[in-house]
């Protein structure tokens, strides 16, 4: 079998191979992310007599197509990244983020430390947050928020609103398919519906202020005045009163978000 190397020829066959490396480059990946596709059966490809993989291009412009066709979709379910991965070049850890605090804390959002006298280490921060392609990013995605309760009705009520809503959200009704979900899908923000009972709500919300996991996690709760545990008050960010709808928490991230960029950290109470 014969193979063609001509990646910049003016005139590609369509039949044309192409190497690991030159299909990297045509993808904006590294080389390593092409193997994981091969081997994951994701990407056809041939061996040389050698050993080595050859690719065909139009299977590669497939890869490429079917990318930007559910680019709107990624926005909706987001690949989660730390500014260490994210800047990582090779997959490997830089010694000097080691050494850093936002990575000690396993912090999601590097910039929100940036005011603490220890904060990051600014390995790669050779200009300001707003101008970091991290922060843009970051900013550029759909907040995820995670809503705790046990009543069908309200869950349905939520989902169904959600789909137009300018945000993800997910569901959990325990405290172990919680923890579970905060590893996965890392919410932004966790709204816990108060008709759990005050004290189990209460709980809910101590031990997700303490979570390492989501050490800056905006906490809500949701439910009538006298169902709010007053016990809580430090560790809970906003109280929204019943009912419910996707609009208040629509306006309700829109004020966080504010709020987080401009570094003012006062709770919402009764928020509506």
């Amino acid at each position: 079998m014969e193979y063609n190397s001509a990646l910049n020829s003016s005139k590609p066959q369509v039949n044309e191979y192409l190497t690991t490396g030159q299909a990297a480059t045509l993808c904006s990946v590294t080389s390593d992310a092409v193997l994981k596709w091969i081997k994951a059966g994701k990407l056809p490809a041939n061996r040389t007599p050698g050993g080595h993989y050859r690719i065909r291009r139009n299977d590669i412009l497939s890869i490429l197509s079917s990318e930007r066709t559910s680019s709107s979709d990624k926005r909706r379910s987001r690949s989660f990244q730390y500014c260490w991965e994210y800047n990582s070049k090779t997959g490997e850890i830089n010694q000097d983020c080691l050494q850093c605090l936002v990575f000690q804390a396993k912090a999601y959002r590097c910039y929100e430390m940036r005011h603490l006298p220890t904060g990051h280490a600014r390995s790669f921060c050779a200009i300001s947050c707003e101008e970091c392609d991290y922060y843009t990013m970051v900013q550029q995605q759909r907040p995820n928020i995670l809503f705790v309760t046990n009543q069908d009705s309200l869950r349905e009520s939520l989902k169904e609103g959600a789909k137009d809503a300018d945000f993800n959200i997910r569901f959990t009704d325990c405290e172990y398919s919680c923890s579970m979900l905060v590893e996965s899908y890392r919410p932004d923000y966790i709204s816990i519906d108060c008709s759990l009972g005050r004290k189990r709500a209460m709980d809910f919300a101590n031990q997700l202020i303490v979570d390492p996991r989501i050490p800056f996690i905006r906490v809500i709760l949701v439910g009538d005045k006298h169902e709010f545990p007053n016990e809580c008050d430090k560790e809970v960010f906003a109280f929204i009163e019943r009912p419910i709808k996707i609009d208040v928490l629509q306006r309700l991230i829109k004020t966080l978000s504010r709020s987080s960029n401009s570094n003012v950290d006062e709770p919402l109470k009764d928020f509506s």
